[in-house]
């Protein structure tokens, strides 16, 4: 008789490593680990000291976001892990807080998912994100061999990846060389490397420099010909396609200044041509992954119902958003060994709904217990970032124009 500390039965599995679910299905939790995950006619012998009817449920794998902005509070890691986030990467943060949090994590000190973080972003002096979000989530490089000592000092720190940002729009960029030094020293330390990109040119660079992921679709229009090559190669895109939405939908509040109504345009008109996009991408069998930009207007600190919405919308189906999400999201995390799926042998990291989120994602809203490395919390509220100081963009854009020709595009039209 196998003595374990949960059995959740009679459940509907979606163990995210076959594309159908398991009906009647019995999982077994030991400690932190899965012992058993499968029909219950096949679990092995057990004494449970809690077992739990799971008559109704719906289990899914432990859901994966791979770019969010949530190193902020103990109140917004709880809200990812209670509403079925397990693991997050964080993007853009100081390294020494990062690390923090890493800490009182693995440590157990906080209600949080497993962190995973790339501390502050490589850019130039004055790029992005310097230029807009501060110098606190962002380390400046010159030159190659500056590019390499920082990769090293970063990863000797503990970082799990390096991102660089890219943003010619919005102001200088990091060139060539110090793009091509960045990957070389971050693959020689066995580390990935992600950018933030905007347009084409940007792409084109990350791409043609080795760069494994690019943390956002391109929101500017991508010849077939650079989507073609993305794929021969492998880069992996993280779509973050509603983020943009959310940012159109946070600047109506400053629809009164020409800035606002420049800013709304133009998030809502990137937010399309990313679902473009992101059907182009596939065509071509283009490779994707499950990351929200959490932490911008609008998009949740846990599961985002929209988000799954637009990616169904461009084509994917529930199936291929849960592995994105699940199994592909680990590989990326190079933690494909322990996390990913509901299999034996793997971390307990799993969500129990009471409907079934893959036949409409609002039933991500019915979660009702999720396992973190086999202990359970209960499903809880969800939170979304406060509003944002739209008036500190508006002063800085005023003073910086550190975007030229704006207000010519704007009377432009306004005159069509």
């Amino acid at each position: 008789m196998l003595p374990i500390n949960t059995a959740i039965e009679n459940a509907t599995l979606y163990d995210g490593a076959k594309p159908k679910p398991v009906l009647n299905a019995t999982v077994l939790i030991s400690g932190e680990k899965i012992t058993y995950a499968g029909p219950h006619s096949k679990a092995p012998s057990y004494q449970a000291r809690e077992v739990l009817n799971g008559t109704g449920w719906v289990v899914l794998p432990g859901l994966i976001d791979l770019h969010v902005h949530g190193l902020v509070g103990e109140t917004t890691l709880r809200s990812f892990l209670q509403n079925g986030i397990t693991s997050i990467r964080d993007l853009a943060s100081d390294a020494f807080e990062a690390l923090e949090w890493k800490a009182k994590e693995r440590s157990g000190l906080i209600v949080s998912p497993r962190i995973f973080a790339s501390g502050p972003v490589l850019t130039c002096h004055r790029g992005y994100p310097e230029n807009v979000w501060g110098p606190q989530v962002a380390a400046a490089v010159q030159g190659r061999y500056q590019s390499q000592e920082k990769v090293k000092r970063l990863v000797g720190l503990g970082v799990d990846i390096l991102k660089i940002g890219m943003e010619h729009e919005l102001g200088p960029c990091l060139s060539e060389t110090e793009v091509k030094a960045i990957v070389d020293a971050a693959h020689s330390l066995g580390k990935r490397v992600t950018a933030h990109i905007t347009n084409e040119a940007d792409f084109a660079t990350c791409i043609q420099n080795g760069v494994d992921e690019v943390a956002h679709l391109p929101s500017r229009p991508v010849s077939d010909e650079l989507w073609q090559e993305a794929a021969r190669r492998k880069i992996l895109i993280i779509p973050t396609l509603h983020a943009h939405a959310g940012w159109a939908e946070e600047w109506k509040r400053r629809s009164d200044h020409p800035f606002g109504q420049y800013c709304q345009h133009g998030f809502k008109a990137g937010y399309h041509q990313c679902l473009v996009n992101l059907e182009r991408f596939l065509s071509f069998g283009g490779r994707v992954a499950y990351g929200t930009d959490a932490g911008n207007p609008h998009m949740p600190f846990g599961v985002s119902v929209k988000e799954w919405r637009d990616l169904q919308s461009a084509g994917l189906t529930s199936g291929q958003c849960l592995e994105m999400s699940t199994r592909a999201a680990a590989k990326v995390l190079g933690m494909e060994e322990k996390l990913g799926t509901v299999e034996a042998g793997k971390w307990a990291d799993l969500g129990i709904y009471r409907h079934d989120p893959l036949k409409d994602p609002q039933n991500f809203r019915t979660l009702l217990l999720v396992f973190k490395g086999g202990r359970a919390y209960p499903g809880g509220d969800l939170e979304f970032p406060k509003a944002f100081d739209l008036d500190y963009w508006i002063r800085q854009w005023e003073k910086t124009k550190f975007k030229s020709g704006w207000q010519e595009k704007m009377a432009g039209r306004e005159n069509g």
